[in-house]
């Protein structure tokens, strides 16, 4: 399996985004969401660079979910939530008690992963409460009402692309500026927009085209 974009959000949202290289509190180089390894003073990426890295960074960690997923077979959105949880911790092996704890026990222990240096962190908190929201959260179904609305919805808006200007893009530019993308709510389609476009496409295994038609416009409202 593959991390899916509510998994990839919750990463985001949590591990920050810093594109000039930085010491993290243990002393070590660090840049984009928390990328570490091959990171040099002084260095500079892009967020398309940054999206990048954390896809790349995703599949160890994907690894290390998918190896249980024969024993759980795993949801979209335990896998998402696993995921997060083992960017953050390393592994879910202690989680899963090497695969032998049930679903419910995994979500309850969950939460308490919280601590360092035996100290409870207010942040550690809230990514565990949120991953484990999204752990137990059911798939949607096949067809339901909600799903109709928004299928209805996606289809209504208009396709978009550099050079378009009005409400709509100012709609996307919103929704990319809450998955972490610095662009401009101003209405016009521009160059930033673009770019940011074309890195969330790539993120999600869609044609690089930088054009907003329906599948994106889903994708962004999933």
């Amino acid at each position: 399996m593959k991390t899916g974009q509510a998994g990839i959000n919750l990463i985001k949202k949590y591990e920050g985004c810093r594109l000039d290289a930085y010491k993290c509190p243990a002393g070590v180089w660090t840049i984009g969401y928390g990328h570490t390894g091959d990171v040099k003073p002084g260095q500079r990426i892009t967020q398309a660079q940054a999206d990048a890295i954390l896809i790349a960074d995703l599949a160890k960690f994907e690894k290390k979910v998918n190896a249980y997923y024969d024993r759980y077979r795993w949801t979209q959105n335990e896998f998402d939530a696993l995921v997060s949880f083992a960017y953050n911790l390393g592994s879910i092996d202690q989680l899963t008690a090497g695969g032998t704890r049930s679903r419910e026990i995994i979500a309850e222990k969950m939460l308490l992963y919280n601590k360092a240096a035996g100290k409870v962190l207010p942040g550690l908190t809230r990514r565990r409460k949120e991953e484990r929201e999204l752990f137990m959260r059911k798939a949607a179904g096949n067809v339901t009402a909600g799903s109709e609305a928004v299928n209805n919805n996606v289809m209504q808006y208009p396709t978009l692309k550099k050079g378009c200007r009005g409400e709509y893009v100012k709609k996307l530019q919103q929704i990319l500026c809450s998955l972490g993308y610095k662009v401009a709510c101003d209405g016009i389609f521009g160059d930033e927009t673009l770019a940011a476009v074309k890195a969330i496409q790539r993120v999600n295994g869609l044609v690089v085209d930088g054009i907003v038609g329906r599948k994106t416009w889903k994708m962004l409202q999933m």
